[in-house]
């Protein structure tokens, strides 16, 4: 009896060493382990700290995700502030499917920050990050650039990079299904007349800020902000209001190869006439580039992408907003309509495609006081947000829509 219970023990031991001593083994277990929970897991021993942080194990995990699905927007109001005084901090989170998601942002981990948390503002997004900064806009020498991931609740400080003369742009580029690391590229101006700049990027693999594009000449109608990650590259806008000149590029886009630290153009969206700032729209979607601009006196929509070689842009969509006025009356009642020619009162927030998950793809537009979706299949449309604004005869115009800066927010991206 004692012999058989002790090889029953014996057996049970070996089983579990097996598992232990096979790297290989344990570390297909990890791989299925919730993030949070890889968290305290690292503190079993030294041996599966090492397996959970090795650049290996973040690569496999990346793998295993799924398509990046955006799944709500965060959407803020510019900072107005001047010098030192606290910037409006008003960020909403829109979710796009379940209404009922909690806003990622309120527990946003800037306790290390050694200013008001919130002074924070989003300058950009990418595939489920968030690049952020301070707030004191006068002050550049104190300013401070985070790295967060709403999913992990993760937060990174960057280094200082070379100050800049004059202005500066920043801009993220994240994949992770190809790398679990991201990077920052910053263009700061190197001469007084803020014309002439350096491109830096910071990789988080890394750590560090190395120097790209050197001494490059920023065109007058070119703006460095926001930046769009696309194939590898951050692509910018000129602006489109100022017609292109015979063989100029000075009106054409510009992109930079963050790998190679390679500058190049791209065609510029074929547009006529005059664009209305706040209804237009420069972002990706499902490995998918498009654009919307919307001229004052439209009725309709048009949605152009790009071609994978570059080579010029179509029309993907085509959107009458007459439709959703009906319903809404209040795009037409908006002071906007009278003060700047508008038709319609109402901005592009942003496009979901979601052809990877088999579902329709949509738009996301504001009106005043509301965020609607529109379907860009079928043309159906509903109101998803409401900001709870107040729309009797006197609050209608004061509410200042269109003024947002809106970020995509993609979840469950765990190897970061």
């Amino acid at each position: 009896m004692w012999l058989s219970r002790c090889t029953s023990s014996q057996f049970k031991l070996s089983s579990e060493e097996l598992v232990l001593n096979d790297e290989d083994l344990l570390t297909l277990i990890l791989l299925r382990v919730p993030y949070r929970k890889l968290k305290t897991f690292k503190c079993v021993s030294k041996k599966w700290l090492y397996l959970i942080t090795t650049p290996r194990f973040s690569r496999v995990r990346c793998n295993l995700l799924p398509p990046v699905r955006a799944s709500g927007l965060f959407i803020q109001r510019p900072p107005i502030a001047l010098f030192c005084q606290p910037c409006p901090n008003e960020v909403y989170f829109v979710p796009l499917d379940d209404l009922n998601t909690r806003n990622p942002y309120e527990t946003a981990a800037f306790a290390n920050d050694p200013f008001d948390p919130e002074r924070i503002r989003i300058l950009g997004s990418c595939n489920g990050l968030l690049l952020c900064s301070t707030c004191l806009l006068a002050f550049r020498d104190v300013i401070t650039t985070y790295v967060y991931n709403p999913s992990t609740n993760k937060l990174d400080i960057l280094p200082k990079h070379p100050p800049a003369n004059g202005v500066e742009y920043l801009s993220l580029a994240f994949d992770p299904l190809k790398s679990p690391h991201y990077k920052v590229i910053a263009y700061v101006t190197t001469s007084q007349a803020d014309s002439i700049g350096d491109f830096h990027v910071y990789s988080s693999e890394t750590g560090t800020w190395s120097l790209s594009v050197q001494s490059f000449y920023l065109a007058l109608d070119m703006c460095l902000e926001p930046g769009v990650y696309w194939h590898g590259c951050i692509y910018w806008l000129g602006d489109l209001n100022i017609q292109p000149v015979l063989g100029s590029t000075a009106s054409d886009g510009l992109y930079l190869n963050v790998d190679e630290g390679r500058l190049g153009t791209f065609p510029r969206p074929p547009i006529n006439g005059k664009l209305t700032s706040r209804s237009s729209y420069f972002g990706e979607s499902e490995d998918h580039l498009h654009f919307i601009g919307v001229c004052p006196n439209a009725t309709s929509v048009g949605v152009y992408e790009l071609k994978s070689d570059y080579s010029e842009w179509f029309i993907k969509y085509w959107i009458d907003l007459a439709p959703i006025s009906k319903v809404f009356p209040e795009m037409t009642k908006h002071k906007a309509c009278y003060v700047d020619g508008n038709t319609y009162a109402f901005a592009v927030l942003s496009l979901i495609r979601r052809e990877n998950f088999q579902e329709d793809s949509f738009l996301v537009l504001e009106i005043p006081g509301k965020v609607i979706r529109y379907n860009l299949v079928d043309a159906s449309f509903k109101a998803i947000w409401d900001f709870a604004v107040d729309f009797g005869v006197e609050k209608v115009d004061i509410w200042r829509f269109g003024r947002f800066k809106v970020w995509q927010y993609i979840e469950a991206l765990s190897c970061v």
